[in-house]
């Protein structure tokens, strides 16, 4: 007899177990919902796509044989004035004798690219002059700016076809 009321109480906990787990299933699955469009609507707004990779792959295909350098030299050492940290008294500047963008001639638009910077330098120069102003001492690493920079030329000619920008003579005090 023992066994049997066992096996009924086995049998029951079970079926409450699955009812409850149908039950909870039902309960969670539209706040599911709900988080997973608010997710997509975030990643649209942000305009985070799966094929950014491939785009970003695209852009950095290409080996140090098919870089052209492109340089720009001052006549001039260019000095620049640097944002004072907050707090601090005087100024810093940076020093720069020129830079050499570095041209990517894999790129599908490099000849048109090419052709805009050796007719507007200027802007590019301006590119630059911009990022490095918008730095602090401590932030005004070359890296950074060197970074920041082939962002910036990119964007103002709207082409990845500038890879890379090496800074010539650039010192920060």
């Amino acid at each position: 007899m023992k066994k049997n009321i066992f096996s009924v109480i086995i049998t029951a906990l079970t079926v409450i177990n699955v009812v409850l787990t149908a039950v909870m299933f039902f309960v969670m699955l539209p706040a599911f919902q709900k988080t997973n469009n608010l997710l997509g609507q975030v990643g649209s707004v942000l305009n985070l796509e799966l094929d950014a990779d491939a785009e970003a792959d695209d852009a950095a295909n290409y080996t140090i044989k098919d870089l052209e350098p492109y340089p720009v030299a001052f006549t001039e050492q260019a000095t620049y004035n640097l944002k004072s940290e907050n707090g601090e008294e005087g100024q810093h500047y940076a020093l720069l004798k020129g830079y050499s963008l570095n041209l990517n001639t894999k790129a599908d638009d490099f000849d048109d690219v090419k052709k805009i910077i050796e007719t507007n330098s200027s802007q590019i120069t301006g590119a630059l002059t911009t990022v490095i102003q918008e730095h602090t001492l401590s932030e005004a690493t070359p890296e950074t700016i060197k970074k920041e920079a082939v962002e910036a030329i990119n964007k103002l000619l709207d082409s990845k076809a500038v890879v890379s920008i090496d800074l010539d003579g650039y010192v920060t005090q």
